[in-house]
């Protein structure tokens, strides 16, 4: 399974130095922004939660303290002022509930500070409306009169702006297009080295590329730079010393033949004859080639 893994990442990875950079750079960016995001959005909705259930105690304390206070026939008058989008109040336990027992941290902290807000003789409990479907949810309590009384939670939404696409959409955007941008100035300078190297001619006296940039930049071009200088002064003077070569040899080629000719007609002259003519062949590539080298532009 590694091994097949292994392949399936090998083919997605990159062959370019760009791509692999711009991965590497992107992937970052975006789990740092993640990252930031989710400690943002817990951090607030800690502070949230805190500041939700100090509200939501106090507004269902207060609204006991007025159904306790007023007559049981002008109860249900009041449950519509005292509703909230998040819960309403209905006289009545229900027919059949169900205790919670097993709460989160959140349900247990609103339901202790409820508990100590309204009174133990409140009998405040969390409980489930339709005990087989568990669907509706909600707080079953006791008026001071023995009256029951129920907090009802509409079903929870999961509500998403409409421009927070968009927003994600834009940043991750942004992000790419910086991301592009730095990969591209880091990979410039190789793009540019390679051209040099492709622009060098058979005598190795290319133009020099600019020494400017980064100080990485700059050393890799100078570097550049030097290593040309120094291969295409080895290659002259490996060319000079052929042409030297050449000429010295020219002389003893030259009397070797005058020699041959007085020879009979044997088989011997005619092989001697044979080796100097490919001899003087030699010397006369020799020689052109140094005056190829020498009449070349930029050579002195």
């Amino acid at each position: 399974m590694s091994g097949g893994f292994g392949r399936i990442a090998a083919r997605l990875w990159p062959d370019s130095l760009f791509g692999r950079l711009a991965i590497i750079l992107f992937s970052g960016l975006v789990a740092a922004h993640v990252l930031s995001f989710g400690l943002i959005v817990f951090d607030h909705s800690r502070a949230a939660d805190d500041y939700s259930i100090d509200y939501f105690v106090k507004d269902v304390t207060s609204s006991v303290a007025i159904l306790d206070h007023v007559k049981a026939e002008e109860r249900p008058a009041w449950l519509d002022r005292l509703a909230r989008p998040q819960y309403r109040f209905v006289l009545g336990g229900g027919a059949e509930v169900e205790v919670r027992e097993q709460l989160e941290s959140g349900p247990q902290r609103v339901r202790a500070a409820l508990r100590a807000a309204v009174g133990a003789d409140h009998d405040l409990n969390y409980v489930y409306f339709d005990p087989p479907k568990r669907s509706q949810d909600g707080i079953s309590l006791h008026l001071k009169d023995g009256s029951p009384f129920s907090m009802k939670f509409p079903p929870r939404k999961t509500i998403v702006s409409p421009w927070l696409p968009t927003a994600l959409a834009v940043q991750l955007g942004i992000l790419a297009l910086f991301t592009w941008a730095a990969v591209k100035l880091a990979t410039q300078p190789l793009v540019r080295l390679e051209r040099a190297a492709n622009r060098l001619a058979s005598d190795l006296r290319g133009e020099p590329i600019p020494e400017d940039g980064p100080k990485e930049v700059a050393r890799a071009a100078t570097a550049f730079n030097a290593m040309q200088r120094r291969i295409a002064e080895q290659v002259a003077e490996r060319i000079q010393i052929l042409a030297a070569i050449s000429h010295h040899l020219q002389t003893p080629i030259t009397r070797m033949r005058l020699r041959t000719d007085f020879l009979g007609d044997t088989g011997s002259k005619e092989k001697l004859q044979g080796d100097l003519q490919e001899m003087q062949t030699l010397v006369k590539q020799g020689l052109a080639l140094a005056r190829g080298r020498d009449d070349a532009p930029g050579s002195t």
